[in-house]
């Protein structure tokens, strides 16, 4: 805040952000000296006095969202330019791509300082619609995919705060339907070890390794992929975490960036069985590299194409795997029902949710305890049925 005085009244002067080109903006208040608020003052007191009320201005303007005549779909399209295309992955950006259309077709011509709660919570309500689903149209959307929607317009609001063009998000008091548990199909105990049992009967070194890293480690696909030789370490039974690698359908090739959270980039002790197979499977490939007269180094990529210049495409475990299971008749749920099939291994032996969020990589216990909310009721269940037979209850009632 500024305030000027000048011949005959007090000129204040507030910042109150920022345009869409990054020009800083300003509001002004004059304040003639014949003010009643001034009424009997002495100068000293009348520029005291002066002071206070451009304090209260102030604070009144930095309660408002004070924000330029532009729309959401205009806005939206220069973070597009200015944040997502530097800060995010390809992936992550590309979703947002897909977004665009239904969420500018509902808010898109909305000015972002007229956008409340209730328009973005309507439009959240309409994508759980029959008819919106392409896929199915019985259905609206998944809730994954409703998170998405909302996340990404979130993430628009947040950045126009950040910039100081508003003070509020409308996303922040909007609620998501209820998740559909039943969209999740997780392993039995029973179907993992049959898959497991298939796994090492039939497939190659290579997705041995790949699959049993996810079936008992729980590591995301695209954590796997991104692994490197010097993430193992034998003596230790350790694994790091410290990347990620995705396909971008926009350049047509893999790509490796950082791990999903910051939280994701993590330790995870390995079983000897692992490490067995990653020696066996290492001795094989630099077999194979010097058959090629390729060099290995502890820098390489695990997983590599036929070449060895490349990293492995995400998809070829999925489609091997599937096309195992399919063969023998076998159920395949893809390889990221393997990570929620540790979780609920874990859960159902009584470890607690922090050590589940760790090896699984979430920031947030908090974000275990939402996916896994089902699974931690029946192991607390569990419990108290565990106590009563030990103190053998049924036993002594039916003395």
């Amino acid at each position: 805040m500024n305030i000027t005085k000048r011949k005959n009244a007090y000129r204040i002067r507030v910042f109150c952000g920022k345009d869409e080109k990054g020009n800083p903006k300003f509001v002004c208040q004059t304040i003639r000296f014949d003010d009643p608020r001034f009424e009997g003052m002495t100068e000293r007191k009348r520029d005291t006095a002066a002071r206070a009320i451009g304090f209260d201005f102030e604070k009144q303007i930095n309660s408002l969202a004070i924000i330029p005549d532009i729309t959401f779909k205009a806005f939206a399209e220069k973070w597009f330019t200015d944040y997502a295309d530097i800060q995010q992955a390809a992936t992550t950006r590309e979703r947002c791509e897909d977004f665009k259309e239904r969420v500018y077709e509902a808010i898109g011509d909305m000015r972002m300082d007229k956008i409340k709660t209730v328009h973005i919570q309507e439009f959240i309500s309409s994508l759980t619609k029959p008819g919106v689903n392409k896929v199915n149209p019985e259905k609206g959307l998944s809730y994954k995919t409703i998170k998405h929607y909302r996340s990404f317009i979130s993430e628009v609001f947040d950045y126009a705060i950040r910039i100081e063009m508003l003070t509020k998000n409308p996303c922040s008091n909007t609620k998501l339907p209820p998740p559909n548990r039943s969209e999740r199909k997780i392993y039995t105990p029973e179907q993992a070890e049959e898959f497991v049992t298939l796994l090492y009967s039939e497939a190659p070194l290579k997705y041995q390794l790949f699959a049993s890293v996810a079936i008992v480690c729980g590591l995301r696909r695209s954590e796997i992929v991104g692994l490197r030789y010097s993430d193992i370490d034998v003596d230790k039974q350790i694994l790091k975490v410290e990347r990620a690698a995705n396909y971008s359908r926009k350049s047509k090739e893999m790509y490796v960036g950082n791990t999903k959270t910051a939280g994701s980039a993590r330790v995870i002790k390995l079983p000897w069985v692992i490490i067995n197979l990653f020696e066996r499977y290492k001795v094989q490939e630099i077999y194979q590299k010097n058959f090629m007269g390729i060099r290995h180094t502890e820098d390489d990529y695990l997983f590599c194409d036929t070449t060895y210049k490349n990293i492995m495409y995400n998809g070829l475990p999925y489609n091997y795997l599937k096309n195992m299971c399919a063969k023998h008749g076998m159920d395949f749920y893809g390889i990221h029902s393997m990570r929620h099939f540790v979780a609920s291994a874990m859960i159902a032996k009584g470890t607690d949710v922090k050590t589940v969020a760790d090896i699984l990589g979430h920031s947030n216990p908090n974000t275990t305890l939402s996916i896994y909310t089902h699974a931690f009721s029946e192991a607390k269940a569990k419990a108290t049925d565990e106590i009563a037979d030990m103190l053998r209850l049924e036993e002594k009632l039916s003395i």
